[in-house]
């Protein structure tokens, strides 16, 4: 009986031990990702429920997109990082996936296969879209004087429903989360997702790669319990 009680213990030592209090540099506000203000979004839920599961808990310390890769190695880690920022390291899996699209109003009848088909088409953009949806598309958007860029994506919501313009382009989830803000108007009319950019899959880069291995599996538990896809509706349904 007492070889029992003494491993018990030993396993609640070492499971305590290997328990931590992290912090991770975000970059600043995109509801409904990352909601500074309360320290809330849908990103920052799954990723503190992920470690959660393994005895973590998390804080997230705001700074400006560009310092993520320099400020990271003084924390525990980044988020909403991925490969492309030139950083060697210890990349999780999947954390979640930014997806944007064309989107139109349904009964406009507005055909978009490609890129090349907003040429001609009045087009409002979230803020700095040239920079993030490449080259091709920055090359039709400087040649094409009814395309525009609006900072507060409530207001592209609004555009698009007043008819104001033929599309916008918005990541899925930030356009959904600030549909169902919109009080002030009919946003019943169904839409269409023109598919022509592909989307981009951020993760955590981690400094330590059992902390890593850690949230991988807690990241798994609850994709597989379905609770990942539960806070992903709360923000978005």
């Amino acid at each position: 009986m007492k070889h029992l009680i003494f491993a018990l213990l030993l396993i609640f030592s070492v499971t305590t031990l290997q328990a931590k209090d992290l912090t991770l540099v975000a970059g600043l506000s995109l509801p409904p990702y990352i909601i500074q203000e309360d320290n809330s979004g849908m990103e920052f839920e799954i990723i503190k429920e992920a470690l959660q599961a393994k005895g973590h808990n998390v804080t997230l310390k705001y700074v400006p997109f560009v310092r993520l890769v320099v400020d990271y190695k003084n924390y525990d880690g980044a988020i909403t990082i991925n490969e492309s920022s030139g950083i060697t390291g210890n990349y999780s899996d999947t954390v979640i996936t930014y997806k944007n699209y064309a989107i139109s109003l349904k009964k406009n009848n507005i055909a978009v296969n490609s890129i090349q088909d907003l040429k001609d088409k009045k087009v409002v953009a979230f803020q700095n879209a040239t920079k993030y949806l490449g080259p091709e598309f920055a090359e039709i958007a400087k040649g094409n004087s009814n395309y525009s860029e609006q900072g507060q994506q409530m207001l592209q919501v609004k555009v698009l429903y007043s008819g104001r313009t033929d599309l916008i382009v918005s990541d899925i989830n930030i356009f959904k989360y600030y549909k169902k803000q919109v009080k002030d108007m009919d946003t019943s009319p169904e839409i269409v997702l023109h598919e022509i950019f592909p989307g981009v899959d951020y993760k955590i880069l981690f400094n330590d790669p059992a902390v890593r291995d850690d949230f991988n599996a807690g990241l798994k538990t609850i994709r597989d319990s379905g609770r990942y896809d539960e806070i992903i509706k709360a923000y978005v349904q």
